[in-house]
């Protein structure tokens, strides 16, 4: 009775995260078709599994979606990853590829009728060898794709950086979760004689439930993989303000100075080093005035009511950028939220980068290669 309770209980959690995905699926560039049909299918199949009890024509399909699951679970897993890194809804005839050898297999499931019980165990033999052979090698090429296009990205920008963060976590916990469930397929499988049709002996399935139940709570504890960037971008502006949110920009151990002017500048600034950098990054995130055309120090200073020579201490002896270049990734950071939000489908790339104080389309141009590493045309086909 637990195990059918743990079965529901997952299945029916799947689907409320399924009816949430879906109805922002255009909005939310973190989830493409790929995973929601894999979530679909899993919480069909729990379902199925739970009311079996009550419902007993259920087992026939109960077999048959243990079948579809194990088939297609890999496929489905490797392209939600690929289109996750290259473009979630270009979907292509050629991701029909990854679903022949599943395909055929179920072909060969429906034909047990026709075929002899000899052809038939056969068959499913050596077809369950190819299916194993070719999950293995999805979560080999999952596994490169992930290490190479989020596991090992760092970037300068707090919002690139933020979201690299959160897709590696994301990512990561995804790819670990399915592998043990692969292993309890395998484990399931030396178990049962006739391979993947192990005709209802789906031993230890409540185990894959458990883990889909750490998913789906995962996502509910993590909005912005279901809803999207619109959340992640809140989560940016609301950051706490007792932490510093560019820590890849501040150096708050206490500098060794031999100029006697700074020495003494030092005295009077160093209780307050890591307020200073708090009130820079509060002004850098919640408010325009860094984007205003020729903004220099001495506005900073202006605005924070504090003399000039502490904020050029400051960024002489606290920052490992000058404040040009801070200025240029809060700039930047800004132009990336403008074009997530659609700023492009009515403006030029010259106007957005007028808006955020650049003097010329060249300087906007070098900054948002200097900052990102491509350019702003390839950051829109990305």
């Amino acid at each position: 009775m637990l195990e059918k309770n743990i079965y529901l209980f997952s299945g029916l959690l799947g689907f409320i995260v399924f009816l949430l995905m879906v109805f922002r699926y255009k909005k939310n560039h973190n989830t493409n078709v790929y995973f929601l049909v894999l979530i679909f299918i899993a919480s069909s199949r729990f379902v199925i599994h739970g009311f079996t009890d009550i419902f007993p024509k259920l087992f026939f399909f109960q077999n048959q979606i243990d079948i579809l699951v194990n088939v297609f679970a890999w496929p489905l897993v490797y392209l939600y990853f690929n289109k996750l890194i290259n473009k979630p809804s270009d979907l292509k005839k050629r991701d029909l590829l990854h679903f022949i050898i599943p395909t055929l297999f179920l072909n060969l499931i429906w034909l047990k009728n026709i075929l002899t019980v000899e052809s038939f165990r056969e068959g499913v033999f050596i077809g369950t060898g190819i299916i194993i052979i070719t999950s293995f090698l999805y979560v080999v090429e999952s596994y490169k794709l992930l290490k190479k296009n989020i596991w090992s990205q760092k970037n300068d920008l707090l919002l690139i950086n933020q979201k690299n963060k959160i897709f590696k976590q994301w990512t990561l916990s995804l790819f670990v979760l399915f592998i043990l469930m692969f292993l309890r397929f395998l484990f399931n499988f030396t178990l049962n004689y006739y391979g993947i049709n192990y005709l209802n002996k789906n031993q230890y399935l409540w185990f894959s439930a458990l883990i889909c139940i750490g998913l789906y709570l995962k996502m509910l504890h993590s909005p912005e993989l279901i809803y999207g960037y619109h959340v992640f971008q809140n989560k940016i502006k609301d950051y706490k303000k007792n932490s510093i949110v560019y820590n890849n920009i501040w150096v708050t151990k206490k500098p060794v100075i031999s100029n006697i002017q700074d020495s003494v500048l030092k005295e009077k600034m160093e209780i307050n080093i890591e307020n200073y950098i708090l009130a820079i990054e509060d002004l850098a995130i919640n408010s325009n005035s860094l984007f205003i055309e020729k903004y220099n120090t001495t506005n900073l200073a202006n605005e924070l009511n504090i003399p000039k020579s502490h904020v050029l201490f400051l960024f002489k002896y606290h920052s490992k950028i000058k404040f040009s270049e801070f200025k240029k990734i809060i700039r930047i950071q800004k132009i990336i939220i403008l074009i997530e939000n659609g700023y492009l489908k009515k403006n030029t790339m010259e106007s957005l980068a007028s808006e955020v104080g650049f003097t010329s389309y060249s300087s906007f141009f070098k900054s948002f290669i200097s900052i990102t590493g491509v350019s702003p045309q390839e950051y829109l086909k990305k």
